[in-house]
């Protein structure tokens, strides 16, 4: 079955506008951005160039992809739709996923609670990306140095590049270039970030392909056009992308649409961060 977590909306009251203009939640504590930081904010992000690009699928793709992957119904894939063209600014995004070592100095400036999953061997590396936080706590986390969350169309854009490809690498569907379910990829859980070079986009960003997926700014909302009834539609649900370590590799695409509830936490959701050019 298609991995679809549901997440309940997280509310909370704004308190001002602080420092940098960033706007955080009650009982949310900004850590100054060093100078350093600052000077070097673009350091390990990929610029991606201003320009149009191919954003969902159309319905032979879908069709393809339902075949290939023997799926019970094309309906899985029906919010990918309609295919279409999309104008972005330039912005930058980051090449790897947000890590545990990164995010835990967040914490050590920022308390808060720890990451669910850092006391699971499987999980607490290093260098294997953060999982088990909620959306407001990775917006918290991007905020801290500067950034925000990658929009669904600027994260979609980096993983795929402006030729329509299924994947970060291209159409074909390849196991080895990406940390998805399965033995071939040689990781049973999440992978060290950036190990998977030959699976990189076309801008030079890893993992956009399995490992974790990754939040976005983004309500699960129906797509200009759209003409498949969801219930799940609305703003209750925030988009996912690029699916994850447990993933099979139709759920690994860049046009694949993720949801889930902001405030759950799963050892398969993480992160990276993107900022204006």
């Amino acid at each position: 079955m298609r991995l679809r977590s549901l997440f309940y909306k997280n509310k909370y009251f704004v308190l001002s506008v602080l420092f940098l203009g960033l706007i955080f939640p009650i009982g949310r504590v900004q850590a100054v951005l060093p100078e350093s930081a600052e000077a070097s904010l673009d350091s390990g992000m990929a610029l991606i160039s201003e320009g149009a690009f191919t954003m969902g699928s159309s319905e032979e793709d879908i069709h393809w992809v339902a075949r290939e992957f023997f799926s019970e119904t094309v309906d899985w894939y029906r919010d990918e739709t309609p295919q279409q063209q999309i104008y972005l600014k330039a912005f930058y995004i980051d090449k790897y996923e947000v890590t545990n070592a990164k995010f835990l100095k967040f914490r050590e400036a920022v308390p808060g609670p720890q990451p669910k999953f850092m006391d699971t061997p499987k999980f607490n590396r290093p260098d294997q990306p953060v999982v088990g936080i909620t959306w407001q706590e990775a917006l918290d986390y991007c905020k801290w140095l500067g950034k925000r969350l990658p929009t669904e169309q600027e994260w979609e854009k980096a993983a795929r590049g402006t030729d329509a490809r299924f994947y970060p690498w291209g159409k074909d569907v390849d196991p080895v270039k990406a940390n998805v379910r399965g033995l071939e990829d040689g990781a049973r859980y999440t992978a060290p970030v950036g190990e998977y070079e030959e699976g990189n986009s076309p801008y030079g960003v890893f993992d956009m392909a399995g490992n974790v997926w990754e939040w976005t700014m983004d309500w699960y909302q129906p797509y200009e056009g759209n003409n498949f009834s969801s219930d799940l539609y609305g703003t209750s649900l925030k988009v996912i992308k690029g699916g994850s370590w447990q993933s099979n590799m139709d759920l690994a695409r860049a046009a694949i649409r993720g949801k889930a509830i902001p405030d759950q936490r799963q050892n398969f959701t993480g992160f990276r961060c993107a900022r204006d050019s």
